[in-house]
């Protein structure tokens, strides 16, 4: 199978790593997140603002759900792993690579000030968000890697994957 999606938290990676492995082996990309900003013409962060965060998961999951074999490198959403439905029908087509990074590395690339558009209610930490999150990814997850390696080291861990 020549198909990946990448799920983790939010600054786990799975944009850069996603981007890395299109370019790096000619294949199709996509971030959810920016078909859903696409769609609305708006951020992430405005989208949750204006609608609230379950609208940005159902958004996430219809999303997810017009995706096929098609493409074949998938960068979801930090919370496309509350829609089983989504994560069964990625599994159908796809590899499942769960970034696992630590909550310090995660804290530190998304900058707590950052607007992220995070699919929570507000009020919710980082670490609440991590600690809800990091059963149902592993859960999910077909494969896991390290979040704190370089991207060239996790490019080629997920080659062999693809490759073994």
């Amino acid at each position: 199978m020549f198909n990946i999606s990448f799920i983790g938290m939010p600054g786990c990676g799975k944009s850069t790593l996603g981007n890395a492995i299109s370019k790096e082996l000619n294949l199709s990309f996509v971030d959810t997140d920016l078909l859903i900003e696409k769609k609305f013409e708006m951020t992430l962060e405005d989208v949750k603002n204006k609608f609230g965060y379950q609208f940005v998961r159902s958004s996430e999951e219809e999303v997810i759900l017009s995706l096929d074999a098609s493409t074949q490198i998938i960068s979801t959403g930090g919370s496309a792993i509350y829609s089983d439905l989504s994560m069964k029908h990625l599994k159908s087509f796809s590899k499942i690579i769960y970034i696992n990074t630590s909550l310090e590395t995660i804290i530190e690339r998304i900058d707590l000030g950052q607007e992220r558009g995070l699919a929570v209610p507000d009020g919710v930490s980082i670490s609440d968000v991590y600690s809800e999150r990091k059963p149902l990814y592993e859960r999910f997850a077909q494969n896991t890697i390290d979040g704190s390696l370089p991207v060239d080291a996790l490019l080629k861990l997920t080659q062999e994957m693809l490759n073994g």
